[in-house]
């Protein structure tokens, strides 16, 4: 808080008024601006009560009929959600599309993804004017240009996507995957001044490896891949597996074809406002910022301020459990663990949010501290303005917009199988332990040929959804 010294000093003129009878009344302008300080306290409050619903709140029912299976439902409910006035609308949009995705329609959930792709690279590209804003209000009024890791999902989900539908461009988007991961690493680097190294995601080596692989000519590229991912993984058996076959130079056996069965596995993180004390490094970013804003300068302490965080749910399981015409054939293993990414990332970059809410309560503190300076007054007029920097500050809240609808991890496992239709069963497990209903598919195996399978999971008490490749 920043603190003026002839205010400390000075006796508060309104608590000699409490402490004597009234002699006086105040001056009619001091008392009319006092008056109108006081109104705007209040309305500041009432606004602030009335149109405060979060982001989470906004989104709540559609992730219920999310997670209770109803696709159809939550797509229709969050198109209504998605309007293009609000700054929640491309996160809106990220989970229309998973629920789009999983309802079947995979190249509409691409051109979903896409669209938001696209938004969030122009938006890294910060508004001054909006960056002004946030400084006098929250960073609720900047367009939201996602965080880190929902960045590099997209890349991820957009392979799935179009690995469903007709598999294209899913090598390329393996490959936007990984440069992302990369250009963001270094821009996080610079801006929070400190040396990271968040690790990139195995999925995007994994899914190039396979791919290369069904070419049955470009096996090199396809061991180079796996081994990358086995370097993530150093203790995936599975991984080991693929790299030896690649290597090998064999897809399948004569006569035989291979599914993938891809599974969403899991509630994945999403955004929470909690109360954080600035940390050292957060408080130097802050100074940097006030500088750059106007002639402030900070506290020596602060008071907690609220930021947003990430939160992980509970899961209560870890794989899907894989049949083929009956016969097991072993749990999935994940290649991307959603959860640890989102942590990751989203730390590495803390500070940065932490010196934002720093920044904004000094210039708030020293606007009121000015304004008081300015007008003078009586007691009255210095309470009123008072009161109004305590509604100023009470309005902001944490910035809890995010992809809502991810999953804990995506896991992946081979099945190598006999041309013709295969009969699947998915079934959840944790510890190895069936804790769900079973979902059965069947599926066209081609000879020499791969075949995709998607399947979700969020927890034990969901119905799941499975969909396969066109």
């Amino acid at each position: 808080m920043i603190v003026d010294r002839r205010e400390r000093n000075r006796p508060r003129v309104f608590r000699l008024h409490l402490s004597k009878p009234v002699t006086k009344l105040p001056d009619r302008f001091d008392y009319c601006i006092a008056q109108k300080l006081l109104s705007l306290a209040i309305l500041f409050v009432s606004l602030w009560s009335c149109g405060c619903m979060t982001h989470a709140k906004r989104v709540a029912s559609s992730r219920d009929l999310f997670y209770s299976g109803r696709m159809e439902e939550c797509r229709s409910s969050l198109e209504k959600l998605s309007s293009p006035l609000r700054h929640d609308r491309d996160v809106v949009q990220l989970d229309l599309a998973m629920a789009t995705l999983l309802d079947g329609e995979a190249k509409k959930a691409e051109s979903l993804l896409k669209e938001t792709r696209d938004r969030f690279l122009h938006l890294e590209k910060e508004s001054m004017a909006e960056k002004a804003i946030s400084m006098w209000t929250d960073d609720k009024s900047r367009s939201y240009a996602g965080e880190s890791y929902e960045k590099i999902l997209i890349h991820a989900f957009l392979a799935l996507a179009n690995l469903m539908h007709d598999g294209g461009d899913a090598e390329s988007h393996t490959l936007q995957l990984q440069a992302t991961h990369e250009r963001l690493l270094q821009k996080v680097s610079e801006k929070s001044q400190s040396k990271l190294n968040y690790q990139p995601l195995p999925f995007g080596f994994y899914l190039r490896g396979l791919l290369r692989e069904a070419t049955l000519r470009d096996y090199d590229d396809a061991a180079r891949n796996y081994n990358a991912a086995r370097e993530l993984l150093p203790h995936s058996l599975p991984l080991q597996w693929d790299y030896n076959r690649a290597v090998s130079g064999v897809h399948s056996q004569p006569g035989h074809g291979v599914i993938y069965v891809l599974a969403l596995v899991g509630r994945g993180p999403y955004k929470v406002e909690v109360t954080e004390e600035p940390t050292s490094d957060a408080l130097l970013i802050a100074d940097r910022i006030v500088s750059a804003v106007g002639p402030y300068h900070l506290p020596p302490t602060i008071a907690p301020i609220k930021i947003p965080d990430i939160a992980v749910p509970h899961n209560d399981l870890d794989s899907v459990a894989v049949s083929v015409n009956g016969a097991f054939m072993g749990p999935t293993f994940c290649v991307a663990n959603v959860r640890d990414l989102a942590l990751e990332t989203y730390r590495a970059e803390k500070n940065v949010i932490l010196a934002r809410a720093v920044a904004r309560r000094v210039i708030k503190k020293a606007t009121v501290v000015a304004a008081k300076e300015q007008v003078g007054g009586d007691g009255l007029t210095r309470l009123g303005m008072d009161l109004a920097g305590v509604a100023w500050e009470a309005v902001e809240t944490a910035d809890t917009r995010c992809w809502g609808l991810l999953p804990s991890e995506i896991q992946v496992l081979r099945v190598e199988a006999a041309k013709g239709t295969a009969k699947l069963d998915l079934a959840p497990t944790y510890g190895g332990r069936l804790v769900g209903p079973r979902k059965t598919i069947s599926v066209d195996v081609r000879d020499g040929a791969n075949s995709y399978v998607l399947a979700w999971f969020p927890d034990a008490r969901s119905p799941g959804q499975v969909i396969k490749s066109n």
